[in-house]
């Protein structure tokens, strides 16, 4: 996610009613553009099957269980979310975000590149060898 994505997220409604004479978004509008944006920037349901009744839903563990907070402060451990709520929904926010980046290696992409590239110079060599073809050293 995005530094850009994340800002849209906190803003998502405020964003949808920005233009002037907007009525005001509903309750339900509120929701359906932050679990819109849960869905299509982190890949997250709101709402999954419930472990102990399957015929019923809860709020995704994962996002309950995200600090609320600066965490190099005071965090706040888990605690009832209310999605319509903008400074939990903020917190939320920037929870998912960081999650995103949690599991990213810290290899840059120019890095992992220049091995992918070395790595075919050195695959291709034995057979540029058996045709009498010369291959440069991997750059």
């Amino acid at each position: 996610i995005s530094i850009a994505d994340r800002d849209v997220g906190v803003d998502t409604d405020i964003l949808a009613q920005a233009g002037a004479g907007q009525p005001q978004l509903t309750v339900e509008e509120r929701a359906a553009h932050r679990i819109a944006w849960l869905k299509n920037y982190a890949g997250i349901d709101y709402m999954v099957p419930d472990p102990q009744n399957p015929h019923a839903r809860v709020i995704n563990p994962v996002l309950v269980n995200i600090t609320q907070g600066p965490p190099n402060v005071q965090p706040r451990p888990r605690q009832n979310l209310d999605i319509l709520d903008h400074g939990q929904w903020r917190h939320l926010v920037v929870g998912v975000t960081a999650l995103s980046h949690a599991n990213k290696p810290s290899v840059t992409p120019v890095k992992v590149l220049s091995d992918k590239i070395a790595k075919i110079y050195s695959d291709i060599r034995q057979f540029a060898k058996i045709a009498n073809i010369e291959v440069p050293d991997a750059p």
